[in-house]
């Protein structure tokens, strides 16, 4: 059997413990299990139009804690999703004790304030949200975007933007509509702008780690530019 000659060392960067063949399998697609976060909001919406207010928070809470424990993620996005599942235990118990539709449905508004100061913080500090996200979610990019890169902090921004707007929007939404109508009249305001900022965030930083990916390491096959 003829010998094969030795691969030349190259200085290929780390994908922590992950194989090129999980890489090239598609394991850089982004984890998606992030949208069934809008299962307890349909639980609320349903239980609220057939039965007592109580027990649809109540149900809603229990889905939100399965989805929490189904998904918890890690690293910071466990952080996030604790903080998050927090808001949503506070306004469920304020919910059921006040029998207030309206203090349960309120949860993301504050989510939404609170995650701005959370991640205008990260900024601060130079350790930008959307940095540790997408590394987290994608994470064969850690190797060529350091967490501070400018592209995580000009998207950690538009984030607290859009998380702002929505909010204040929400404050509106909340004082003219009842819980049911908030809770369909709410989503339609924030889910398209998060889908466009998830589509806007993962076109930028696949860009971004395309153009600056080292020459002499194989980008993941979805990821490789024409006539490269």
């Amino acid at each position: 059997m003829t010998e094969q000659p030795e691969a030349p060392a190259t200085n290929e960067p780390e994908f922590d413990d992950m194989s090129e063949d999980r890489m090239r399998r598609g394991y850089l697609r982004p984890d998606f299990h992030v949208f069934v976060g809008i299962l307890p909001t349909v639980a609320f919406l349903v239980l609220n139009s057939v039965t007592s207010t109580q027990i649809a928070i109540a149900v809603s809470f229990l889905v939100s804690a399965v989805v929490v424990v189904r998904y918890p993620g890690n690293g910071v996005i466990r952080a996030l999703t604790i903080i998050s599942f927090t808001v949503v235990f506070v306004s469920a118990v304020v919910g059921l004790v006040f029998d207030s539709g309206k203090a349960f449905v309120a949860q993301n508004l504050i989510d939404d304030f609170l995650i701005s100061a959370i991640f205008l913080g990260s900024v601060l500090i130079g350790r930008p949200m959307i940095g540790a996200i997408a590394r987290e979610m994608v994470p064969a990019i850690k190797p060529v975007m350091p967490i501070d890169h400018a592209v995580f902090v000009k998207l950690t921004l538009i984030n607290v933007g859009v998380n702002l707007v929505t909010g204040v929007g929400r404050l509106f939404l909340l004082d003219a509509l009842t819980e049911n109508q908030y809770v369909v009249a709410s989503r339609a305001l924030g889910f398209p702008l998060f889908l466009a900022f998830f589509i806007y965030a993962y076109r930028e930083i696949t860009r971004v780690a395309i153009r600056i990916w080292p020459a002499d390491a194989a980008p993941p096959e979805q990821w490789r530019p024409a006539g490269r």
